[in-house]
């Protein structure tokens, strides 16, 4: 019956499977070669750090070994010394220590110790500084005034000297702590290619080093057999450091073809690494990646025109039974499954569907009342617990409820989107709910509360917020609670929060708790009208509340102004503000 139809469809199952197989074979290569690019990239990031590691610890070593040459006694005594011939015991007792110090540093070639008055003592022969020159030389004048800084790392050509070296450099102070002298210990650049290359290798690419101030340090090449200092300019690679890359791909003419630059800086000293990745060797990869693509593809491709076949067969079956389980689905039986097959009767499971759904509807929306209402009683026995504790001032919490309420009526759009009036409605409710453990003999005093009961009748809002904050549902309403009596200028309590850092309930809330509060009559004084405490709260607008709080509860009271003028005005905004909620 399906048979042309199960055809078609076919034919079309297998369009859509091949459109995405090819798009993502071939559409998508690049993404292929980036993630190859990325490969690279995270494995040689890994090894620069694992190379700045090593260098920056080897490096290091040696500094520490020259502070402690330049501090060693007999070092420091041969101020005066260095020129004399022959040498004196002081002097000996110096070369003895270079000894001593290569031996243990078989990275260090050779050690000067050059004096301010053109004195010497070298632990091998070298002419470079014999001719007394050195004195004059920036960095030797730079390391004598900050003679207190530990030693530092030198180029060969910075130094004046021969460029395939480095030197460590570190003032010597005699006993008055008076530097007199610079000692220099010469650092065998083959041995680099050794601490470079441990645990890493390094086969195509190129490692360039540059100090924290962009001079070139360290070169190292594929086909070289050790480290040494750059000779060739690198200019472009200078440049891409200078610029702050992170990656670049270019031609570069030593390695005549396209690589790819990986740089990264010492968090230790400085140094930028930048390491040279011919493109052909990412190419090479590529060119597999491509051959298991293509064998991929053909078998996804096979696979989807089985599967496609076989989808075309079941869509042809009646789906009947998938309608008998929507059936079932409907009257609570939510354990029934079964497979979709075939085609019949699709427009019979989309009505099934929406009448399934409209029931669903039903049943969420009556839970949901009966959630609020469970809420409600849960609320109302909250706030009744506290007003039988204290019947003195029983519907305080409900009047303070109808006013906030009032009040949020009034409120531009703006601020009512930040809160629900559900919310304002529990939070005002429960406001006072902390009451419950404040000790009966301050909560039902009669007359003023001294300094120490005031400060226990304050707790009522951490203890309220933290009830509140334990029930689920309400938890979100709890600043409202905590914050009724904060006051806009930053003197209310309990946390002294100002201006708009008082959650909106808790300002809501603060202009409507004083408004009851003081149209409600104490046994410490007497109610007061409600056109005097309006006035109350005008007056104290910017100060105690917030004055776009105050204008919504001056409309509020102007659109009430008929019951408000009363006799009985207390009551009567309280039969007002019923009428709004």
């Amino acid at each position: 019956m399906f048979t042309k139809v199960r055809d078609r469809l076919f034919a079309a199952l297998l369009c859509l499977c091949l459109i995405p197989i090819l798009v993502v074979s071939f559409v998508n290569y690049d993404a292929a070669r980036t993630v190859v690019y990325e490969q690279y990239a995270t494995s040689i990031r890994e090894r620069l750090r694992h190379t700045d590691e090593q260098f920056s610890l080897y490096a290091q070593l040696l500094l520490d070994s020259v502070q402690r040459l330049a501090n060693e006694p007999a070092v420091r005594s041969t101020e005066g010394q260095l020129a004399l011939l022959p040498r004196s015991a002081q002097t000996a007792a110096a070369e003895k220590l270079f000894r001593d110090f290569q031996r243990r540093n078989p990275s260090v070639r050779n050690v000067h110790l050059l004096a301010v008055d053109g004195g010497r003592l070298s632990l091998f022969t070298d002419e470079q500084w014999m001719d007394g020159n050195v004195r004059v030389l920036s960095w030797y004048r730079d390391t004598l005034e900050a003679w207190h800084i530990a030693p530092r790392l030198l180029l060969g050509a910075e130094a004046g000297a021969d460029p395939s070296r480095l030197y460590a450099v570190q003032a010597v102070t005699n006993e008055q702590g008076r530097p007199f002298a610079v000692l220099v210990a010469e650092w065998k650049p083959d041995l680099l290619e050794r601490w470079l290359k441990t645990d890493t290798e390094r086969h195509d690419c190129t490692l360039l080093v540059f100090t924290s101030d962009g001079h070139p340090l360290i070169q190292v090449e594929p086909e070289s057999s050790g480290a040494r200092l750059l000779v060739e300019s690198y200019a472009d690679v200078r440049e891409v450091h200078n610029a702050g890359l992170t990656e670049e791909v270019r031609y570069d003419s030593r390695l005549n073809g396209m690589v790819h630059l990986f740089r990264y800086v010492s968090p230790h000293t400085g140094n930028t690494y930048v390491e040279l990745l011919p493109a052909e060797v990412i190419d090479r990869h590529l060119g597999r990646l491509e051959l298991i693509l293509l064998i991929v593809t053909l078998l996804v491709v096979l696979f989807a025109a089985m599967e496609t076949r076989l989808v075309a067969r079941w869509m042809d079956r009646p789906i009947s039974t998938l309608v008998e389980a929507t059936e079932a689905l409907q009257k609570g039986d939510f354990s029934i499954r079964v497979p979709v097959d075939g085609m019949e009767e699709m427009a019979r499971l989309g009505n099934k569907f929406n009448q399934m759904a409209e029931q669903l509807d039903t049943l969420i929306r009556r839970e949901r009342e009966y959630m609020q209402k469970g809420m409600d009683q849960i609320v109302r026995s909250f706030y009744l617990a506290v007003e039988m504790k204290d019947p003195y001032t029983a519907g305080h919490s409900e009047r303070v409820t109808r006013y906030a309420l009032l009040i949020y009526d009034y409120l531009d759009d703006a601020k009512k989107q930040t809160i629900s009036r559900n919310d304002l409605r529990y939070a005002g409710l429960m406001h006072d709910i902390g009451k419950v453990a404040i000790p009966d003999r301050v909560l039902l005093k009669e007359g003023k509360l001294n300094d120490e009961e005031y400060e226990l009748i304050k707790l009522h809002t951490t203890i309220g917020a933290d009830i509140v904050e334990r029930i689920e549902s309400l938890a979100h309403v709890s600043p409202g609670v905590r914050h009724h009596h904060e006051r806009w200028d930053g003197y209310g309590y309990p946390d002294g929060l100002k201006g708009e850092d008082i959650p909106l309930l808790g300002r809501i809330l603060a202009v409507a708790d004083t408004f009851d509060a003081m149209t409600s009559t104490r046994s410490y004084r007497k109610a007061m009208t409600a056109e005097e405490a309006y006035a109350e709260i005008v007056r104290c607008s910017g100060t105690q509340f917030d004055p776009e709080i105050v204008r919504a509860f001056c409309r509020a009271y102007q659109a009430i102004a008929a019951s408000m003028i009363s006799s009985d005005a207390g009551h009567e905004v309280q039969k007002a503000a019923a009428h709004v909620t």
